[in-house]
C-alpha cells in the first residue's frame, strides 16, 4: 500500500513537472514573439522617420525660423598703404551672405548651452559654418535691418527661456548664394520649416515679377529727372541673359552708364551686375572708376498681416503739409514696419479686382492672412551714377502681389 502511495506520488510530480516547463516554454515563446514583434516595429519606426512632427529629444531646443536675409554685395577697392583712401583696381569682389533669425527655446527640464558652432548650412555637398563678418553695410533699408539684429553667441538657456537673433553664413559663391537649396541643422537635426519652404516660392514670384505693372514706370530712367524715359538697347551691344527658361535682353550698353533704376526685381539687378563686368575691362588703368553694387532681400513668412495707413499733419515754412505713412501690423500687434508715402519718389500700388491701382487716401484698412513680406534693397554705384531702390512687397497665401511699394534714390554722386 505504501509503495502504491509513493508510486502515485511520483506520477502525479512528474506531470506538475511537465506541465510547468511546457507552460515555461509556452511562455517563452509568446516572450520571444512579442520582443520580435516589436523589434520589428522599432525597425519600421526608424527606418522612415517623420519629419513634420515637432517633438524634441530630450536635451534639444526647438528652434525656429522666423526671418531671413540673402544678401549679395561686391566692388572693386582695396585698402593700400599709399593712400588713405580705398583704390579702385580691376577687379571686382564678391561677398555672399546667408543670414538666418532664429527664435530659439528651452523645452528641457534642465538648463542647457547653446552653441553657435553646431548651428550649419549645408547645400548640396558643402557644408558651412557661421561667420563673423564684422558690419555688413550698404546703402539700403535691408542693411539697416542686420545692422540692428541681436548677434546669437553661445547661450545658458534656463528651462522655458527663449533666445531670439540672427546667425550669418559667408557661402562661397554667387551661383550657391541664388541656387537657395539650403539645409539648416543644429549638431545633426535639421530644422525643419514648412512656412520657410512656401516663403521660398513666394520670393521667386517677387522677383520674376515685372513690377512696370503694378507701378505704371519702365524699369530705368535715362535722366534721374523722373521723367522715365527709356532707350532700348542697341542689338550690337545688348546681352542676352536666360533666367528661369526664358530670354531676356537686358540694357547692357558699356559705353553708357548713365542709367538709374526706377524699382529692382532680380532681371534689374543682374543687368547692372552685367554692365558693370563689361564695362570695367574697358577702363583705362589710370582712370578706374569706383564700382559697388549691393543685392539684398529679407523675408518674413506666413504672417496674418493688417496693413492701413496714417496721415500726420505739420507747418512747414508756414505752410501745411501731410506726411502719410504706411502701416503693416501682425496679429500680435507688432508692427513690423512703416514706410512713408512720398509721392515725389516713392509709389505704392495695391492689387484690387486683379488690377493694380495707385494709393488714394480713401484706401481702406486690409487684413491679408497667411501673407509673405519680401523686402528688397539694391544700390549701384558707377563712378559717379549712384541709383538706389528700396522695394516692399506682400504676397498672399496663394503668392499673388497685393501690395507693391518703391522708394528710389537717384543722383550723380561725387
Amino acid at each position: 500500500m505504501k509503495k502504491l502511495s509513493v508510486i502515485c506520488l511520483l506520477v502525479v510530480g512528474i506531470i506538475l513537472i511537465s506541465g510547468c516547463i511546457d507552460e515555461e516554454k509556452t511562455n517563452s515563446k509568446t516572450s520571444t514573439s512579442s520582443q520580435s514583434s516589436m523589434n520589428e516595429t522599432s525597425k519600421e519606426t526608424s527606418a522612415v522617420p517623420d519629419l513634420s512632427k515637432s517633438e524634441l529629444m530630450s536635451g534639444e531646443f526647438d528652434i525656429n525660423i522666423t526671418s531671413y536675409y540673402f544678401v549679395y554685395m561686391r566692388d572693386n577697392e582695396v585698402i593700400s598703404t599709399k593712400s588713405k583712401y580705398p583704390i579702385p583696381t580691376f577687379d571686382l569682389v564678391p561677398k555672399n551672405y546667408v543670414i538666418y533669425h532664429l527664435s530659439i527655446k528651452n523645452n528641457d527640464t534642465n538648463a542647457l548651452n547653446f552653441s553657435i558652432n553646431k548651428l550649419q548650412l549645408h547645400t548640396g555637398n558643402q557644408v558651412f559654418t557661421p561667420a563673423d563678418p564684422g558690419i555688413i553695410h550698404f546703402m539700403g533699408w535691408v542693411s539697416s535691418e542686420i545692422e540692428n539684429e541681436n548677434r546669437l553667441n553661445d547661450t545658458l538657456l534656463h528651462p522655458d527661456q527663449s533666445l531670439e537673433g540672427i546667425v550669418i553664413f559667408q557661402v562661397d559663391n554667387y551661383t550657391t548664394l541664388f541656387d537657395r537649396s539650403f539645409s539648416l541643422r543644429y549638431n545633426t537635426t535639421s530644422i525643419p520649416s514648412t512656412s520657410y519652404e512656401k516663403s521660398l516660392e513666394a520670393l521667386t514670384v517677387a522677383e520674376q515679377f515685372d513690377y512696370s505693372i503694378a507701378f505704371d514706370m519702365p524699369p530705368y530712367d535715362m535722366s534721374s529727372g523722373g521723367d522715365n524715359s527709356y532707350d532700348p538697347p542697341k542689338s550690337e551691344v545688348s546681352y542676352v541673359w536666360t533666367l528661369w527658361g526664358k530670354d531676356y535682353v537686358l540694357y547692357t550698353d558699356p559705353g553708357n552708364y548713365w542709367v538709374w533704376a526706377n524699382w529692382v526685381n532680380r532681371l534689374v539687378f543682374e543687368s547692372y551686375k552685367k554692365h558693370d563686368e563689361m564695362s570695367l575691362p574697358k577702363q583705362k588703368p589710370e582712370d578706374i572708376p569706383k564700382v559697388k553694387i549691393a543685392y539684398a532681400v529679407k523675408v518674413i513668412p506666413e504672417q496674418d498681416l493688417t496693413v492701413f495707413h496714417t496721415n500726420q499733419y505739420h507747418i512747414v515754412s508756414g505752410e501745411n503739409q501731410t506726411t502719410t505713412k504706411l502701416h503693416v501690423v501682425d496679429d500680435t500687434g507688432e508692427e513690423l514696419f512703416n514706410k512713408s508715402i512720398d509721392p515725389w519718389r516713392v509709389g505704392l500700388a495695391i492689387l484690387d479686382n486683379q488690377a493694380y491701382r495707385p494709393f488714394q487716401e480713401n484706401m481702406p484698412q486690409m487684413f491679408i492672412p497667411q501673407a509673405t513680406i519680401v523686402h528688397f534693397s539694391f544700390y549701384s554705384f558707377y563712378e559717379s551714377r549712384l541709383t538706389q531702390v528700396d522695394q516692399d512687397i506682400i504676397l498672399d497665401e496663394q503668392h499673388n502681389i497685393i501690395l507693391a511699394r518703391y522708394d528710389n534714390f537717384n543722383t550723380h554722386a561725387m
